[in-house]
């Protein structure tokens, strides 16, 4: 698919407030445009996994084939610097909705077919052991492409982090003060 028909993730996203499938929608565009826009918040979420400390682009349900099959995943993220690029593509489930193993496999092999580094979901699981994702797929779709796993409460955690502890001061000049 040619990136002319990726659609950039949007603060505000313009798709409908019902049901499952539209706030995960939202969540997702929300989310992505707030880490590309916010260049600390985007880099404390990214940089773990491997990317670089490039400009992060986001895009929402990026068609792709596999085989006969379009899939959308919900977002896709994309980090380049020099002659670094980064690409993960981003499920996202809301609520209690749960992930679904298929889904991620048909992920992985898309992101292994591309020449993507990862596959992130983002949900409310959190799994039983810190760094093993809550979802089990099949061990052989993991050579070539990382999964990785955020639940919501660690991105509301490191977005309360970054504004308490980030934020800039107003700026003065020297000799200069705000009262």
């Amino acid at each position: 698919m040619r990136e002319e028909s990726w659609h950039q993730a949007r603060l505000i996203p313009t798709s409908g407030i019902n049901g499952a499938d539209e706030q995960e929608r939202r969540a997702t565009s929300a989310l992505l445009a707030v880490m590309s826009s916010v260049r600390e918040f985007g880099r404390v979420l990214t940089q773990p996994l491997g990317a670089p400390a490039g400009q992060l682009e986001t895009f929402i349900e990026v068609p792709f084939y596999l085989g006969e099959r379009r899939l959308y995943p919900d977002g896709l993220l994309r980090s380049r610097r020099g002659q670094k690029e980064w690409t993960a593509l981003v499920e996202v489930k809301t609520g209690v909705n749960a992930l679904d193993a298929e889904q991620l496999e048909a992920y992985l092999d898309i992101a292994r077919e591309q020449g993507f580094d990862a596959v992130i979901t983002i949900s409310n699981e959190i799994p039983a052991v810190a760094g093993l994702h809550p979802t089990t797929v099949d061990k052989r779709k993991l050579k070539r492409v990382a999964l990785h796993h955020w639940s919501w409460s660690m991105v509301l955690a490191e977005a309360v982090l970054q504004k308490e502890h980030r934020a800039s001061p107003i700026p003065t000049r020297p000799g200069f003060s705000v009262s």
